[in-house]
């Protein structure tokens, strides 16, 4: 298991998951998704508060904060037709990640 002690290596496990979600909504629905700065910034701060992650850590942190939050907010507003979409932010409340889109 690879130790993630360096940022610059969370931020390119983070990429690649980002980058096969991104590639999976755009083939299957349509969407150009975005991360936005700030959302991008949470993410990385909520992963590295965890650290020391092995890539399996940040891939469930990826997927609790992210892609599960994510495919519910899709579900609950699906957008109207395909095209871009932002996360803007991340929360959590009440345990529970959410995500904002634009």
């Amino acid at each position: 298991m690879l130790k993630l002690h360096d940022p610059a290596d969370l931020e390119r496990t983070v990429d690649s998951l980002l980058h096969e979600l991104v590639a999976h909504l755009r083939a299957d629905h349509g969407i150009d998704l975005t991360l936005g700065r700030r959302a991008r910034t949470r993410l990385l701060l909520e992963l590295a508060a965890d650290l020391p992650l092995d890539d399996e850590g940040v891939a469930r942190g990826f997927e609790n904060m992210l892609r599960t939050p994510l495919d519910q907010a899709l579900r609950t507003h699906r957008p109207a037709r395909p095209g871009p979409l932002t996360i803007t932010d991340l929360a959590r409340e009440f345990g529970t990640w959410t995500v904002s889109l634009a």
